[in-house]
């Protein structure tokens, strides 16, 4: 694992009285340290629902088998630090679902990208 992400619990928003900008506000740091994006799937869905059509391509998170999966848990807000793709760096995510199994060899969960 090369990248480096933080992941942290979104516990509420502030509204900006100038600009009405809503920003979420955080929690403490759940997680910070090594991680890596991975395709969960090779080809993207394409759902459509009346005129609009996009499309989705779910992605999972690895990080370390010594994070402990039962604190990375969904609803969790995750944002790249650093990565060898320097595309990556600032995208953010939510998890969506959480890893539990016999013998693993990292934490992978399950996020889709926040975009504003």
């Amino acid at each position: 694992m090369l990248d480096t992400c933080r992941i942290r619990a979104v516990t509420g928003t502030t509204t900006d009285p100038v600009s009405g900008v809503v920003t979420p506000t955080y929690g403490p740091v759940l997680y910070q340290g090594k991680s890596k994006l991975q395709s969960q799937q090779p080809f993207p869905s394409n759902p459509d629902a009346g005129e609009h059509q996009w499309t989705p391509t779910p992605l999972y998170l690895h990080l370390p088998v010594t994070v402990s999966a039962a604190a990375v848990v969904p609803g969790l807000f995750v944002e790249i630090l650093s990565s060898v793709d320097t595309v990556n760096v600032g995208r953010q995510f939510r998890v969506r679902s959480n890893d539990r199994k016999t013998l693993q060899t990292a934490v992978r969960v399950l996020v889709e990208e926040v975009s504003s």
